[in-house]
């Protein structure tokens, strides 16, 4: 029975994604044994708007890594363009790698936010230029109708605490407002954000700052995970802030021929986002390959 890409194959097929894996396999000569794998996303595209899911890391997206790791070799090249997605999905894609490739290397051309983060702390190196930028891991819960910080929402009830315990007149205000949480959820993003961290602990030392001290590393975990660190969740991190806390990352810039491979793959897979209704790839560079399209 053939896969997915293999049937998508059997279709026709915009002349980009020919181009896209001549790129991959021009980067793949570049580094023996390895699989070569680009995750990009249309997250900042100008496109008419679409779901969230078609954009985010999903459990769906472990089809495209399967079909792309048929015919794995030993290391991984990752390239990724994301802005994050389901926390417990991202969890799983990392475990799949990590149990599958002795080495992992993550090229970061643009953006990978939040679990796009996340993925890039799983790699054993990190490759960034000036123009790349990693972002907080934060938690996230939604509330009503928008994503919120789960350190913001635990802040919020420690500030109500203290300001009714100094004033008790303040409870009918900060009762209009926490009634908004649903019941039972502060105890639960307590408990996630507790254990946000020691993942983010224990990913780290398994690959990336492996090298690192405890102290630094934990105070890299905080850097990253707190939310009153950074101004947002889409605050950028550059290659020279992570190399400054400990990370381990490589300047892409310095190496032009590499820079100019992976750059090349990152601008045709805009020009494909630009030219079709795909808004998510996951391809190798042996052509095999899954494309999230949405069509409105």
């Amino acid at each position: 029975m053939p896969t997915w890409d293999e049937i998508f194959d059997q279709s026709k097929e915009p002349i980009e994604f020919k181009l896209l894996s001549e790129y991959l396999s021009e980067l793949n000569k570049t580094t023996p044994n390895r699989t070569t794998i680009c995750y990009m996303t249309a997250f900042t595209m100008i496109k008419p708007p679409v779901p969230p899911p078609f954009h985010s890391i999903i459990d769906q997206d472990m089809q495209g890594f399967m079909t792309c790791l048929k015919d794995k070799k030993e290391n991984l090249d990752l390239i990724l363009h994301t802005p994050g997605g389901d926390y417990e999905a991202t969890k799983r894609i990392i475990h799949y790698l990590d149990t599958s490739f002795k080495n992992i290397r993550v090229f970061v051309p643009h953006l990978s936010f939040s679990g796009g983060t996340l993925l890039a702390c799983a790699a054993d190196e990190i490759y960034m230029g000036p123009y790349s930028s990693l972002g907080p891991t934060d938690p996230q819960v939604f509330v009503k109708d928008s994503f919120v910080p789960i350190g913001a929402i635990i802040e919020e009830f420690k500030n109500a605490f203290e300001e009714v315990s100094a004033d008790p007149n303040k409870a009918l205000l900060w009762n209009e407002r926490l009634n908004q949480i649903p019941f039972g959820l502060l105890t639960a993003i307590q408990k996630r954000e507790e254990n946000s961290r020691i993942y983010l602990k224990e990913l780290l030392k398994r690959r990336n700052c492996r090298n690192l001290d405890e102290t630094k590393l934990m105070e890299l975990v905080k850097f990253l995970s707190e939310h009153g660190k950074h101004s947002s969740h889409g605050t950028g991190i550059s290659f020279d802030e992570a190399k400054k806390r400990g990370m381990n990352v490589i300047d892409l810039h310095s190496d032009k021929t590499l820079e100019d491979l992976v750059l090349s793959i990152y601008h045709i897979t805009t020009i494909i986002f630009q030219k079709t209704d795909a808004q998510k790839i996951i391809i190798n560079e042996l052509g095999k390959k899954y494309i999230n399209n949405y069509h409105s």
